[in-house]
């Protein structure tokens, strides 16, 4: 089955879960990526990858010697992930990221150098959100960044509490347009 069709079914069946009827466009990706110094990135983590799009890109400019985490609660979608995506730099976890600190104490992973979000923190309660984003800081190496893509840009006063250096972008060849957090660990 075509990708697409599977992220729209799971769509249609689960839109809290989802968000949005379709992936992201490849300017999202574009956006999010040059915020990425691939050179030295050793560990990259991404919070609900769908099918993949972010993913496959990530894979395409990561060293040979990084890593990439991916968590999806979604199990269709962690299927496609790993049938589609044999890498060994790449390890999905079918869990949520509020259970980041315990895969990372348990991979022996102190700090990580980018996370990227496209969940849907409009769909997810406050302690959750804010257990989300704290973990996801803690997580950071100084200078880290923690990218988070959404639908709406109510995620401002979130992230606000818990980084100083927030850079934000709009990427309007999107459906719908898409607003892009880049938070910066300082």
């Amino acid at each position: 089955m075509n990708q697409n069709l599977v992220f729209f079914s799971n769509f249609l069946k689960k839109p809290k879960e989802i968000a949005s009827a379709v992936p992201s466009s490849r300017y999202v990706i574009r956006n999010i990526l040059k915020h990425i110094d691939f050179e030295n990135a050793e560990c990259i983590i991404e919070y609900g990858p769908g099918i993949g799009n972010i993913t496959g890109a990530l894979l395409k400019r990561l060293k040979p010697r990084a890593r990439l985490i991916c968590f999806e609660t979604n199990k269709k979608f962690c299927r496609l992930l790993g049938e589609n995506m044999r890498d060994t730099r790449l390890k999905i976890v079918n869990d949520t990221a509020k259970n980041l600190d315990f895969y990372l104490k348990k991979d022996n992973i102190a700090n990580v150098d980018y996370v990227i979000s496209g969940i849907p923190f409009s769909l997810i309660n406050m302690n959750d959100k804010k257990s989300i984003i704290c973990k996801t800081r803690d997580s950071l190496r100084l200078g880290g960044k923690f990218i988070v893509y959404q639908l709406r840009p109510h995620m401002k006063k979130y992230l606000g509490i818990y980084f100083k250096k927030i850079l934000l972008k709009i990427e309007i060849r999107n459906i719908p347009p898409t607003f892009i957090f880049i938070c910066e660990k300082t």
